[in-house]
């Protein structure tokens, strides 16, 4: 809800639009994730979301995973929390995520 009025539309595309570069600067930096000032949890969840392909055509976990060098039980967790919040969708037949509206 937040996020709708600050970009003053239903489409979390303002906002994930941001993290266009994120992925690449977070894998160029991996060693900020073991910083002690920096929050590994915030990172790695910026990392998950940033996976997800901006055309909002689906990826599973284990594929996403992979493709990010991160454990699957890891990625699921992050993505079952994203979900929850609303960022990401899931297709109950298929069971592959995608970026939210």
């Amino acid at each position: 809800m937040v996020v709708r009025a600050a970009t003053g539309t239903g489409n979390m595309s303002v906002l994930l639009a941001g993290l266009t570069n994120a992925r690449q600067t977070l894998e160029e930096n991996r060693h900020l994730v073991e910083d002690p000032r920096m929050s590994r949890s915030l990172l790695l969840g910026l990392l998950v979301l940033s996976g997800f392909p901006s055309d909002r055509s689906e990826i599973g976990v284990i594929d996403l995973a992979h493709q990010l060098g991160l454990g699957e039980s890891t990625t699921y967790r992050y993505t079952a929390t994203l979900l929850s919040i609303g960022l990401l969708e899931r297709d109950p037949s298929t069971r592959r995520y995608k970026l939210s509206r």
